[in-house]
């Protein structure tokens, strides 16, 4: 294996290096963490969303309050104030508040292509630095791009140089990660993932994107102020409490909040219940226009999949809604050929195609 690696910077914007490794998306990659110098410096370390480093990383101190009471980029009401928020805005922009320019900090989806799109290796010994971390080669035009295992910081200690973990922009929509998803270095291979023990008020590392024309650059700001409930919609609740069934219990659980309090799960539940279409769907496909292959429940794309099933039982309602069926139809479109990039193969890969089929067919019948 060379211990040379070149082409690993193709130029400079706003005076920072970066590398064009022939992606899809037009994404160039600063070759330095933010803080660094050299390729092989591990920089700085930022909570996520912060906008600078600081001494003690710790719960207290973090901008958004702690886990229970965040006060922005919420999901579930287990977690804080809902807002629906699920990539960073551009003040709380980490890259783009210190580089500035077209700098921004990488989403999931861009981290997910930068993945694909590279042949990845581990060096223990970096251009003979020292510093351990992994490689990744273009597929494309063969330029190289190095991430060093710069650990995390947890209140005022840096834990562990055996890994890297780097922050995206998007936060994780599962039910019991409140974190942010990131780039994990460590083992054989990189991966795109969140974990709890890397909370957001820990210190991690943070390489810089820049594109004039991102993809990527849509930020979802889905306001829900709606206070209807489904007792105002369906009339009160009629007969026994139905104990015996999940389904018919969280539907009971729901009856008397209000839509601005349904975290994603429940707004995935009522549309595979065909209820509340008419409040729940526009604000599914708003997420939708910028994270097609969300996982609310299950599975990546779970979110997707439930509403272009729903033609199946609300073929009424998107007969009568044109606008929003073509909006599903143009997010399909523009997503489908990037599937294998979140892991959706095989079952799950022809299960959507499926549906988008007689998602299709259905509206225009």
């Amino acid at each position: 294996m060379v211990k040379k690696y070149q082409k690993i910077v193709c130029g400079q914007i706003s005076g920072h290096d970066y590398v064009d490794l022939g992606l899809p998306s037009g994404n160039l990659w600063a070759t330095c963490n933010l803080g660094a110098y050299q390729p092989h410096e591990h920089g700085d370390y930022f909570a996520w969303g912060e906008t600078s480093p600081k001494k003690s990383y710790v719960n207290s101190n973090y901008k958004f309050g702690e886990e229970g009471s965040y006060s922005k980029y919420c999901v579930y009401p287990k977690f804080g104030i809902l807002d629906y928020k699920i990539v960073l805005e551009e003040k709380d922009d980490t890259a783009r508040s210190i580089w500035g320019d077209s700098w921004f900090m990488p989403t999931q989806e861009d981290m997910i292509e930068l993945l694909n799109y590279c042949e990845w290796w581990f060096v223990e010994n970096y251009n003979e630095t020292g510093v351990a971390g992994f490689v990744g080669m273009s597929k494309e035009n063969l330029s190289t791009i190095f991430f060093p295992f710069s650990g995390i910081c947890k209140e005022d200690k840096v834990l562990d140089y055996e890994y890297g973990f780097y922050w995206s922009s998007s936060l994780s929509t599962t039910f019991d990660e409140p974190s942010a998803y990131g780039f994990y270095f460590y083992g054989w291979r990189p991966c795109v993932e969140t974990c709890s023990y890397k909370a957001r008020c820990y210190g991690c590392s943070i390489r810089a994107v820049s594109n004039f024309h991102p993809k990527s650059q849509g930020k979802i700001l889905v306001e829900v102020n709606d206070r209807i409930t489904m007792r105002q919609v369906y009339g009160a609740w009629k007969g026994e409490i139905p104990t015996w069934t999940n389904v018919g219990m969280r539907c009971y659980d729901l009856y008397h909040v209000q839509v601005k309090d349904y975290s994603l799960s429940d707004i995935a539940f009522l549309i595979r219940q065909s209820l509340m279409q008419e409040f729940v769907i526009p604000v599914a496909i708003d997420i939708l226009k910028v994270k097609p292959f969300i996982e609310v429940e299950f599975y990546a794309g779970d979110l997707l999949s439930a509403v272009l099933k729903s033609i199946e039982t609300l073929g009424s309602y998107w007969a009568s809604h044109d606008i929003e069926r073509r909006e599903v139809e143009n997010i399909f479109e523009l997503c489908k050929d990037n599937m294998e990039l979140y892991g959706i193969t095989g079952k799950e890969r022809k299960d959507l195609e499926e549906s988008f089929e007689i998602f299709s067919k259905g509206v225009r019948e």
